[in-house]
Order: structure tokens, then C-alpha cells, then sequence
């Protein structure tokens, strides 16, 4: 292995790695070569990098990484995410993944850092460190935990802990059973709905139960007294509702009057805009949603965004043509002294078919001011609304701040809507 690329690794260089990577012909980084950088990845950089890089695209090798599994190592080190991966990208040989499966479990009765020190072999004599600290590669994706032990004279080990999201993705695979009360305590474990344990547990939930069986279970617990069980259930719900199929389940009835009467008691602010997400799914598309009124004066500013997202639940129905309290509030929300808030607002009012003086009267006003978010979506509102002059300054925005900045992707979206038949 080339001493350059060791030391990248150990310095967590990864766009050299990349570079090393790119400067090889495509088949050998699939194997050979490539199988022995990833070797070296994980020796060197550890689980907290090999995620990080795996996690952004980069091809994963077939086989072997050096002289490890990188199913089995993946799993005991709680690579959770780089393990999904590993498994999509090749078969796995049964065994394999049951090993896998035994090492990840291993962790689940333990304190993760007291067992980290027993792998370890550090002593007292050491003088160990310990860093914690969550990785992410953006903003939309689940975080880790990782744990890193340091000794004075520069040794260091380290896990990532989410062990308990390998073990739900390997009982997937190797399409053994599990309980949603299982999955739940797993969740709840974490204590942090960012995590992976977290979010595979919800996944697993949506995509190995029947969900009528998923619903009926979630809506039993959405007043338990614990908050994370009530916000774990309520996304649950609401990300049920995504695939737009739900208000015609065949319980969207009892769905609605569960989170209705749900949305009236909750305090906690990531619970209740979980509520009204999950009831704004399971109401047919195009309703305006009268009961999130009341919620369009909350003091809390995420309560405000999710009414300013929900409140007309999309196009095709009532919501085309709202009476004028209800746009009088979607245009107060899109005032709102919250910057998201009124972006979401904005956004929300500039995407949907209405057309009246007072909402143009709004995005004049809006361009006109300082917040440069509400400018380009205040912009791309009239230059739907057949604005020539609108259209020419969301141009020059897309202009000045460049190639897939979001006033390009507007600019090039609203181009692409106009040239439709149905809009000219």
C-alpha cells in the first residue's frame, strides 16, 4: 500500500483517497486495488471514516477487504449504514450474515464504551481519552454516534453505535421476525430520532408489516405517556403517509379522527407537527384542512411552518379556490417573522393554481424585500403567474448565484413549467 495514501487515510484525507481511487481503471476498483484500499480504509481511518466515505457514493469493492469480512466487520463496529449497502451490493452468503448478525447482537446488553475499553485492552495505565461525537454526511440523512478511545502515547479504537440498526437490517435480510414492540424499544434506546437505530426501526416497521397492522399498533400508543414513544409512532404515521395512497386506505377515516383528537392534547412541538403531517396524508388531496387554523397562530415557528405546508394539502380540490380566511391567513404566514415559515408559506402560495390581486400584491412585496430566499420564491410565484418581469429577475438571480444554486433550480423549473401546453 502506497505510504501517501496511508497517510491520507490517517488524516482523514478523504478526497485523496478519492483521487487515488478515480486514477484507477474502473475494474480494479471494484476489486483488486480497490479491495485493498477499502482494507486499508478501515484499518487506518476505522468505522467512523469508512462511513463517512462509502456513505457518498464512492463504489464499494466485491469480496474480501484485505484479510476482512467487511459484512461481519461493518456489523460488529455498528456501520449500520455502510453494512445496507454492503448487503444491496452483492449476495451474502447466509452464514455470513448470521455471523454478522452475532457480532452485531454482542453489543446490545452492554454499555457500548465500557465494551469498547474491554476490546481494547487500554488500562487505567493509558490515561485513555474519550471523544463522542455524531457524524452525518448532510443535513437529510440519520447520524451516528461514534465513540473514539485515544491513549497518551497515540493508539486509538472506535465504534459507531448503532448496533441495533444492524441487527434490524441483517433480521431483514435474512428475513427473520421481529416485533414492532421490538423495534420500538430499539428507537427508544437511542433516544434520538436523528439516529439510525431510530430510523431503521421505522423503516423496518413500513416495509415488513401489513399497514393496517402498522396503523392500529402506532395509533394505541400515540398518548403514551413517554414522548418519544408518542413522537416515534406519530412519524411512524406520517411517513406512511408519503407514497400519497393513504386517504383511501381503508381506515383513513379512523386515521383522521385518532390524529385529530391527538392534535388537540399533544405538547410536544416535533410530536405535533408529526400529527398534523400524518393527518394532513390521510385527508384527500386538495382539502383545505379548516382544523390547522388554531395552529396558524402558534407561538412555536415549526407548529407555523407545518400549518403553512399543510393548510391547503395540495392541489386539485377546495384549496384552488380558499375562501378568503383561509388565504388571509396562508398570506399572514407568509409575513411571518420566522424566515422558514415564510419561505414554506411562499413556496406553498407561489406553487398552487390561485391567481388573485392580493397574492400578487404579496410577491411584489416580496421581491422588493431583503430576505433572499422569499425573493427567489416570491419571484418564481408571479413568473407562474405569466410575469414576464418576474421571469427576467429570477434569471438574473439564477445568474448571479450560479450553476444548481436554488435560484438556478428554480429558474430552470419554472422554464420547464411554462414550456408545458396546459400553462402557455
Amino acid at each position: 500500500m502506497d505510504d501517501a495514501l496511508t497517510d491520507a487515510i490517517q488524516r482523514g484525507d478523504l478526497a485523496a483517497v478519492r483521487d487515488h481511487l478515480a486514477a484507477l481503471p474502473r475494474e480494479a476498483r471494484w476489486r483488486g486495488e480497490g479491495s485493498a484500499v477499502a482494507g486499508a480504509l478501515i484499518r487506518f481511518g476505522g468505522p467512523g471514516l469508512a462511513h463517512l466515505f462509502y456513505r457518498d457514493g464512492e463504489i464499494l469493492p466485491d469480496g474480501p477487504w484485505g484479510d476482512v469480512d467487511p459484512v461481519r466487520w461493518a456489523a460488529e463496529h455498528g456501520a449500520s449504514d455502510l453494512l445496507s449497502s454492503l448487503l444491496l451490493r452483492a449476495s451474502v452468503p447466509e452464514a455470513t450474515r448470521r455471523t454478522a448478525l452475532d457480532a452485531a447482537r454482542a453489543w446490545l446488553d452492554v454499555d457500548p464504551e465500557a465494551e469498547l475499553r474491554r476490546r481494547s485492552g487500554f488500562t487505567d495505565a493509558d490515561h485513555v481519552t474519550v471523544r463522542r461525537e455524531h457524524l452525518t454526511t448532510d443535513e437529510y440523512e440519520p447520524r451516528v454516534l461514534r465513540i473514539r478511545l485515544t491513549t497518551a502515547d497515540g493508539r486509538w479504537t472506535e465504534v459507531l453505535v448503532a448496533h441495533r440498526a444492524a441487527v434490524t437490517v441483517l433480521e431483514e435480510s435474512l428475513d427473520l421476525s421481529v416485533s414492532p414492540d421490538e423495534l420500538l424499544a430499539r428507537a427508544r434506546w437511542s433516544a434520538d430520532p436523528e439516529s439510525y437505530d431510530w430510523s431503521a426501526a421505522r423503516h423496518a416497521l413500513m416495509t415488513r408489516f401489513p399497514p393496517a397492522e402498522v396503523f392500529r399498533w402506532a395509533a394505541e400508543r400515540l398518548a403514551d405517556p413517554d414522548v418519544l414513544v408518542r413522537r416515534f409512532t406519530a412519524e411512524l404515521l406520517h411517513f406512511g403517509t408519503v407514497d400519497g395512497e393513504t386517504p383511501d386506505a381503508p381506515y383513513a377515516g379512523e386515521a383522521c379522527a385518532v390524529l385529530r383528537e391527538r392534535m388537540a392534547a399533544e405538547p410536544d412541538t416535533e410530536t405535533l407537527c408529526a400529527v398534523l403531517g400524518a393527518y394532513a396524508g390521510y385527508r384527500e388531496t386538495g382539502a383545505i384542512l379548516f382544523e390547522f387554523l388554531p395552529f396558524a397562530t402558534d407561538e412555536r415557528a415549526q407548529v407555523r411552518a407545518r400549518v403553512a405546508h399543510d393548510l391547503l394539502n395540495g392541489h386539485g380540490g377546495a384549496a384552488d379556490d380558499p375562501p378568503p380566511e383561509i388565504l388571509a391567513a396562508m398570506t399572514r404566514l407568509a409575513r411571518d417573522p420566522d424566515p422558514d415559515v415564510r419561505a414554506v408559506a411562499t413556496a406553498t402560495l407561489g406553487y398552487s393554481p390561485i391567481d388573485v390581486p392580493a397574492l400578487r400584491e404579496l410577491f411584489a412585496a416580496q421581491l422588493a424585500g431583503d430576505d433572499h430566499e422569499v425573493e427567489i420564491l416570491a419571484a418564481t410565484g408571479l413568473a407562474l403567474r405569466h410575469d414576464a418581469a418576474a421571469l427576467a429577475r429570477l434569471g438574473e438571480l439564477s445568474e448571479a448565484d450560479g450553476y444548481e444554486s436554488r435560484a438556478w433550480w428554480a429558474f430552470d423549473s419554472v422554464q420547464r413549467m411554462l414550456a408545458r401546453p396546459d400553462r402557455r
